[in-house]
């Protein structure tokens, strides 16, 4: 298979090499011998000059692509390429003043044949060739160099992506099984719920977040199946409000990005409160930004939430998928006063 491959990529490339010959011999020729008063000379002149262009063209581009890349040598390129400008420059004189003046300008016959201002004529000739070829193998060379560079950056960010992800995930699981765990020491009836909720979580984790985009509702009914876990675990002391107040179905949003949010609310915002907690979980569109607000109410006790908020685990890696994924597009505040509020805006 990758002989068959190599072999096509092969044919390919010698058939742009055939068709750019033709196409310049049909310049040069044909075309050209429409102004001439002769057409049928101009045609023949330009088959005999051919073959010289074609190896000055091809020795040029074998230089490049080997001598030039030679860095412990590289005075050596230079030399080759001046040489061979002379070399062939001389060879086109000489095809001229043996092959083409005897029968089509034999006055021209009248100066030596390596006549100097002819001999640099000949080799501006035959050396305009070989710079439209050099340019367009530059060029193409460079365009493959972005290419390779820009794969090489997706692929970076895609790995860095996919990290961030799997960092994502087991931070999630720890403590909703924690809270599992709770709920099975005290042999609560709650546990199976939480085990329902929980793998559908783990479905929407391994099925969805694998993807670049989601719709931002599948997003939403992640958080809801979250914070139903979390009533489970709050039971009555816990108030909490998700609204979303425009239409969201058009809307596709990078998967696990709001749930870093939600779940420091939870987790350190009063996990120690023995009281009444509750959270707001707001998202709008404005201007052509997704808004999403999360505030909570904070913890009588000392906690660290403000140290993970601004350096955890979670919001470290949100803020990292954040600059991957929309760069310039997003705003993030986090701000710790009589509440805790979390707003975040991505340009949609």
């Amino acid at each position: 298979m990758l002989s068959i491959s190599t072999s096509y990529s092969q044919f390919k490339r010698l058939l742009r090499h055939l068709l750019f010959w033709i196409a310049y011999y049909l310049y040069d020729g044909p075309i050209s011998s429409i102004i001439e008063a002769d057409p049928l000379s101009r045609i023949v002149i330009a088959a005999i000059a051919m073959p010289v262009k074609i190896a000055a063209t091809y020795f040029t581009l074998y230089l490049m692509t080997t001598v030039y890349h030679d860095k412990s040598r590289p005075v050596r390129f230079y030399a080759y390429l001046f040489a061979s400008i002379i070399f062939f420059g001389f060879m086109q004189r000489a095809v001229s003043y043996h092959l083409i003046y005897p029968k089509y300008y034999p006055q021209a016959l009248d100066v030596p044949v390596w006549y100097l201002p002819k001999v640099i004529i000949e080799t501006f000739g035959v050396y305009s060739v070989v710079a439209i070829v050099v340019v367009l193998h530059v060029g193409k060379q460079w365009y493959s160099s972005q290419q390779e560079k820009q794969q090489l950056k997706n692929d970076k960010l895609e790995a860095e992506l996919k990290l961030l992800k799997a960092q994502i995930h087991p931070h999630f699981l720890f403590n909703t099984l924690n809270n599992l765990y709770s709920l099975t020491v005290t042999r609560s009836e709650k546990a199976p719920e939480i085990v329902h909720k929980l793998s559908e979580l783990l479905s929407y984790m391994l099925h969805d977040s694998n993807k670049t985009i989601v719709p931002l509702q599948k997003e939403i009914d992640y958080i809801e199946n979250y914070i139903t876990l979390e009533k489970i675990r709050y039971e009555d002391r816990l108030d909490v409000s998700l609204n979303v107040f425009n239409a969201i179905r058009h809307i596709q949003i990078a998967p696990l990005l709001i749930l870093p949010f939600v779940e420091n609310s939870f987790k350190h915002g009063f996990s120690n409160d023995i009281g009444k907690v509750w959270v707001n979980i707001d998202i709008l569109t404005s201007d052509n930004q997704l808004i999403i607000k999360v505030e909570n109410s904070k913890s009588q006790t000392p906690s660290a939430y403000t140290n993970e908020a601004l350096g955890g685990i979670g919001l470290v890696n949100v803020r990292k998928r954040l600059e991957l994924i929309y760069k310039d597009r997003y705003e993030l505040n986090i701000m710790d006063e009589e509440t805790y509020l979390v707003i975040l805006k991505i340009e949609i």
